[in-house]
């Protein structure tokens, strides 16, 4: 008992015998109920214990566990101090909690709350600060974060997190959040949450969902096609931050059976620009083959392979397969997307611009075995023009002729249809075993399509105009005087076109401006066999040079050459070609 309490009635009476009595009385009555009171205390703090420890959820708000009882003075208001520390305290209401917060640590994490703690607002004078359009759970899981180094919000709690921590400006959580919103982001909420961004103004998060929706832009195609136009340009843009590369692949194979040795041949390699690189292999083929025959095309930072392979077909049969597969560098994998068009699927007369001369006598056949045709990207199109066809995947002979229908993908839709075909109406092309036929490039909304008229070697030069679906030839052809070029290797470039062939004796490079429809003098090179696709960086070729075991970069310019690393193949018939990979492995960060 308080010595307090036992000395006060002792004060107030005589120390006579009523006194002592009165005394003794009052002190072991008081004793007894203080006990009493002491017991049911204890027995009030256990009961609380148990409850908090079994029956309340194992989370608090914001799906975070619940505080520690010395952070607590009441449900309605929680501090938070840094520990050991003294300085002084913030009252911060926000809806509906109060939380008692110490401004010098928060100050450090927070903009806002820096700008507050170095101002002289009433706010900041009087230690007290409203908030009543963030939420309590919002506001306590920063607190936790920045505190107690805690963060464990669900996806309900993820997104007013965000807004509160967008609001207040805190870096260091938002960081976090960015980090646990990446693996929430799916197809169905991806757009919800890029509105979300917009709406309250948050840049990095709608960044990080215009990457996921960046990194899987026509997988997602449903979504991203009905996207505005300007917004899916921006997101094309995305896929081309990574570095560009080289790559390579045996975009034909016709000769090696498969057997061990000849695996490297089914992959996809490539080479970093910079000076000292080497080829690294980036994936495999998506098909089991022997004998394949391929043409490649690059649009949005995706590779498309268009074309088919031999399969076989019983004990001893075999049968060639329309196929075609899309690759996409930033997630590392491969999907089959719709393949060429069947000429026989269209009826004369019928849309598409296909007229009866131009469809082979046998288009289920031929159809099937279309092969060395050019690809070419306009807008967010590709274009698969002309090739040959045969039965067989064997040399062109008596029965090859030269396929004069084009045909254009929409990679929005996975659809190929048939636009305007070659005007080959009184003469073809000759045939390639080692190019595509006819060559082609794109320039200024156009299609430039070149070949070597069969009868007369000249080199004829069409334009296909993409807006209005028509041909035209474009004079003067090129003759022999004025270049001999037997072998056609390559067209591409912008202002002027750029063609390079070559005779027995040496290659040749040759300009054409389409402005000014004129031809360039022809330039020489020292001889180098060039074979099947290249392509052009700037005023850079790159081509294979199966004789030399490598590929060359030719300068368009001023015809300087150079060998770069040679592939681990063997080199025959490749497609050359440039595609952005991702600045960090696929995985970090996405």
């Amino acid at each position: 008992m308080p010595r307090r309490a036992l000395c006060a009635p002792l004060r107030s009476q005589r120390w006579g015998a009523e006194g002592l009595w009165a005394a003794a009385w009052h002190a072991l009555t008081h004793s007894l109920r203080a006990a009493a009171g002491w017991a049911l205390s204890c027995l009030l703090c256990f009961l609380r214990t148990l409850t908090s420890c079994f029956l309340l959820p194992s989370k608090g708000p914001g799906g975070l566990a619940p505080r520690a009882e010395p952070w607590e003075s009441s449900p309605e208001q929680r501090v938070y101090r840094s520990r050991g520390a003294g300085l002084p305290l913030i009252t911060v209401q926000t809806d509906p909690c109060a939380f008692q917060v110490e401004l010098a640590r928060l100050a450090e994490e927070s903009a806002y709350f820096g700008a507050l703690a170095r101002s002289q607002m009433q706010e900041a004078a009087e230690r007290r600060l409203v908030l009543e359009h963030v939420p309590s759970g919002a506001f306590r899981a920063i607190l936790e974060f920045v505190f107690l180094g805690r963060f464990g919000l669900g996806e309900e709690e993820l997104l007013p997190a965000v807004q509160a921590a967008s609001y207040l400006l805190v870096p260091s959580f938002l960081e976090q959040c960015w980090l646990a919103l990446r693996p929430l982001l799916r197809p169905h909420n991806c757009l919800s949450h890029l509105r979300f961004a917009e709406a309250i103004g948050c840049p990095e998060m709608r960044a990080v969902v215009c990457q996921y929706l960046s990194a899987r832009l026509l997988e997602l195609a449903p979504v991203t096609g009905q996207l505005a136009p300007a917004l899916q340009e921006e997101l094309a843009g995305l896929r081309t931050r990574g570095p560009q590369q080289l790559c390579v692949l045996r975009k034909e194979n016709l000769r090696a059976p498969a057997t061990p040795a000849t695996e490297p041949l089914r992959g996809l390699y490539c080479l970093p620009l910079a000076q000292g690189g080497t080829w690294r292999r980036a994936t495999g083929l998506p098909f089991r083959a022997d004998k394949w025959s391929f043409s490649t095309a690059q649009l949005l930072n995706y590779l498309f392979l268009i074309g088919g392979y031999r399969e076989r077909r019983g004990a001893r049969g075999f049968a060639f397969r329309m196929a075609a597969f899309r690759y996409n560098p930033l997630a590392g994998c491969w999907r089959p997307t719709a393949p060429l068009l069947k000429v026989s699927a269209l009826r004369p007369g019928a849309p598409g611009g296909v007229s009866p001369e131009f469809l082979d006598p046998q288009p289920a056949l031929s159809s099937q075995r279309r092969r060395h045709f050019s690809t070419v990207v306009v807008g967010q199109r590709i274009y698969a023009v002309g090739g040959w066809y045969l039965d067989t995947l064997l040399a062109p002979d008596s029965g090859t002729a030269l396929y004069a229908a084009v045909e254009r993908y929409d990679p929005w839709s996975d659809s190929w249809a048939f636009v305007s075909p070659l005007p080959l109406t009184d003469f073809t092309f000759a045939l390639s075993l080692s190019h595509d036929l006819p060559l082609c490039a794109a320039h200024a909304g156009s299609i430039y399509a070149l070949g070597s008229v069969q009868r007369t070697g000249e080199k004829l030069l069409l334009r296909y105009d993409v807006g209005a679906d028509t041909w035209q030839e474009l004079l003067p052809t090129l003759t022999r005087a004025d270049a001999d070029l037997p072998g056609l290797y390559f067209l591409g470039g912008s202002e002027p076109l750029y063609v390079v062939g070559g005779n027995a004796r040496e290659n040749v490079v040759i300009s054409f401006s389409p402005g000014a429809r004129l031809w360039g003098p022809a330039r020489s090179l020292p001889k180098c066999s060039l074979a099947g696709q290249g392509v052009a960086l700037g005023s850079r070729l790159f081509m294979a040079a199966p004789e030399l075991g490598t590929v060359l970069a030719l300068e368009l310019g001023s015809l300087a050459c150079c060998p770069l690393p040679a592939p681990p193949f063997s080199l025959s018939y490749e497609a050359v070609f440039l595609l952005h990979f991702p600045l960090a492995p696929w995985g970090a960060g996405q």
